[in-house]
């Protein structure tokens, strides 16, 4: 099989591109601004709202929650993953609670929160709650793919806890705990952005992206999902760079 000389970033550049001429030849056929903006109006649109001290204080709000939420979703969930995944019993009495959390609708933890809490607290809840299991899940799953001849000889040598830890489990534990991190990042924007659409807190992408639909103002509802977008693309590359090649370099080092 001839493999490609083409570098990936370009590749990932002309699906940006593809993505931009299909959006562009669909907004010229439906003619209706209304219903679908132009590429170039939305960017118009983005430019107006970066110029605005409002719109930081938006983003900074946003930000905050997600990571906020992330966060306490990714701490308690290393906790939890970790003693689930060396616990026999525990992972089978928590399986299904947490298969149940992960087919939990989120319109229904949203509209929960919001009988519950303040709407500033509404988006981080929801966030956890939705991340949380996300983490566990994966967290989990690397501690069980630990090879048990390995563990059966780490036991008989008496193999210190944290050489046990940095040989043993964090090995196997990497990929599925970037796994993890990639994936409940991803949804953190999509349930954070739901949340604050709902619970309309005074700052807040969502809430401005909702005031821009009760005025049709449908450019500026696209200027601020491509703004999500973008922060999705970016905290994704950030990951990418954090997680994946240091610790491929630490395993190797190791190996």
């Amino acid at each position: 099989m001839k493999t490609s000389t083409i570098n990936p970033k370009w590749l990932g550049a002309l699906a940006i591109v593809c993505l931009l001429i299909a959006w562009q030849v669909a907004a010229l056929w439906i003619r209706q601004p209304l219903i679908l903006p132009t590429p170039r109006a939305t960017f118009v649109q983005i430019l107006a709202l970066l110029g605005t001290a409002d719109f930081w204080h938006h983003l900074a709000a946003t930000l905050g929650r997600g990571l906020t939420g992330f966060g306490l979703s990714l701490g308690m969930g290393l906790l939890v993953g970790l003693w689930i995944g060396k616990n026999n019993a525990a992972h089978a009495f928590f399986r299904p609670l947490i298969i149940l959390m992960r087919s939990t609708p989120v319109m229904s933890v949203i509209i929960l929160a919001l009988i519950w809490f303040q709407r500033n607290t509404v988006p981080v809840f929801a966030t956890v709650l939705m991340a949380f299991p996300i983490v566990i899940q994966n967290v989990m799953e690397g501690v069980r793919g630990v090879d048990r001849n390995l563990l059966e000889m780490v036991t008989v040598y008496r193999v210190p806890v944290r050489l046990r830890l940095s040989h043993l489990y964090l090995p196997s534990l990497l990929p599925f705990l970037a796994a993890g991190i990639s994936s409940g990042l991803g949804i953190t924007w999509k349930v954070l952005i739901a949340a604050e659409v709902l619970s309309y807190p005074q700052w807040g992408i969502g809430a401005q992206m909702d005031t821009a639909r009760v005025y049709l103002e449908t450019d500026k509802v696209f200027a601020w999902t491509l703004i999500v977008l973008m922060m999705g693309l970016f905290f994704d590359y950030l990951l990418d760079w954090l997680l994946k090649k240091p610790f491929k370099a630490w395993k190797e080092t190791r190996a």
